[in-house]
């Protein structure tokens, strides 16, 4: 307590921090709702927070000059949320000046702020009865950017937008239409094409717990406790008020019965919890899959998934995005990503995020040796890219092609 007391009388003197220390000192005895950050032995940050019923207050943020600017109040700010979650609180409030250390970080973490009184608020999308439910099941909470960063995807970003998106933010005028927003999805296509980033940024947008049930943990007890753990799961889910679930590889619990009898429970199972999504409303499930033939009739039929969205290699207008974005991260960069678009045809984001790496390191060796003008070439990355083995196979784009044409519901 003493190095915390010290942060804290430090960013008094420097004005960052409007608090009187006879004021923290009793809230800093009650550890479950502050949060302090190390680097080694020092203390260089710390925010004290104080549970007031159903109310979180953050009381104070204090962080060293030298560890400004660095994420580290966002950082605080998302372990205090949690903190007081656990607590009881739901809606947590702190009072700051506009330009005081933390201010920023309150807005990075979705705070609002009252005119005039730089007041900053947050309702949490959780009830804190909820948070031990999405800790039972590894749930976890998307950042809003994670949306608008995502690179690529661009004709299935425009589907979820105008049929999932529209109807829930223009809720009444999708009412007047009879328009009922998807609560079920399935995403297919070739591995390493982006599905699992693909539904986590859909949570991101939509501001949902994202809960990702593996096939392996549901099945951990046997396949014959399969179905009944994934009851459990939507019996647990469900009673949140909003979620996005999210199952990879469905067709390791939802492969044909009649190729495989013994997954004719867990298949019953999850059609039954089809049907429970659809009635409650403000969830969705997501399913993804690399063999959607592989899956048993009865899940692809119509009136199973409201979408069922094609997520092959990239095309032209993606590669670029994801080129400009990949590219753009690193200053040593001379690679012209407009050039670099037709070379990268037939390749998943993993394959281009491979090559990238190996030209990256190529050129990084070139700097330790003395070249110390290397940049990352052109030339660089398409030497690079002749040594990738690409993820699908020309077979395989093939067989995806034809899977697009058969089974997508847009």
């Amino acid at each position: 307590m003493p190095n915390v007391i010290r942060l804290i009388e430090r960013a008094r003197t420097a004005e960052t921090v409007h608090v009187e220390l006879s004021d923290v000192v009793a809230d800093l005895r009650s550890p479950a709702t502050n949060v302090v950050a190390c680097v080694g032995d020092s203390i260089v940050a710390v925010l004290v927070g104080r549970p007031e019923g159903d109310v979180g207050r953050i009381v104070a943020i204090a962080i060293a000059p030298e560890w400004r600017n660095k994420g580290i109040g966002s950082a605080l700010i998302g372990r205090a949320e949690a903190a007081f979650l656990k607590a009881g609180c739901h809606r947590i409030v702190a009072l700051l000046t506009e330009n005081q250390v933390g201010a920023a970080a309150l807005i990075n973490r979705g705070f609002e702020i009252t005119p005039n009184l730089a007041l900053y608020e947050k309702d949490e999308p959780l009830r804190p009865t909820a948070f031990s439910i999405l800790e039972r099941w590894n749930g976890e909470l998307i950042d809003q950017s994670r949306w608008e960063s995502f690179s690529g995807l661009t004709m299935q970003r425009d589907i979820v937008e105008q049929r999932l998106l529209a109807p829930l933010i223009e809720a009444e005028l999708a009412s007047h239409f009879g328009v009922i927003a998807p609560s079920a999805m399935l995403l297919f296509g070739p591995p390493g094409t982006g599905k699992t980033s693909f539904a986590k940024a859909i949570a991101g947008r939509l501001g949902w717990p994202f809960v990702e049930l593996l096939p392996s943990k549901l099945g951990a007890q046997g396949a014959s406790m399969m179905a009944d753990e994934l009851g459990r799961a939507f019996d647990d889910l469900l009673g949140l008020e909003h979620v996005v679930v999210f199952i990879d590889e469905v067709d390791d619990i939802a492969s044909s019965r009649a190729a495989r009898p013994e997954t004719q429970a867990v298949v019953n199972e999850l059609l039954k919890a089809m049907v429970r999504v659809r009635e409650a409303p403000g969830r969705l499930l997501v399913c993804a899959t690399n063999s959607i033939t592989a899956l048993d009739p009865a899940v692809v039929r119509p009136g199973r998934f409201d979408l069922v969205i094609p997520i092959g290699p990239p095309d032209p207008e993606a590669r670029l995005a994801l080129l400009n974005d990949m590219l753009g991260a690193i200053p040593a960069s001379a690679i012209d990503p407009l050039a670099m678009v037709e070379p990268t045809d037939g390749l998943t984001p993993a394959d281009i995020a491979s090559a990238i790496q190996r030209a990256a390191a190529g050129a990084f060796r070139a700097v330790r040796q003395g070249d110390t003008a290397a940049t990352i070439t052109n030339s660089d990355l398409l030497a690079a890219l002749d040594s990738i083995v690409p993820t699908i196979s020309e077979a395989g784009r093939s067989d995806f092609t034809e899977e697009a044409e058969r089974f997508s519901r847009l």
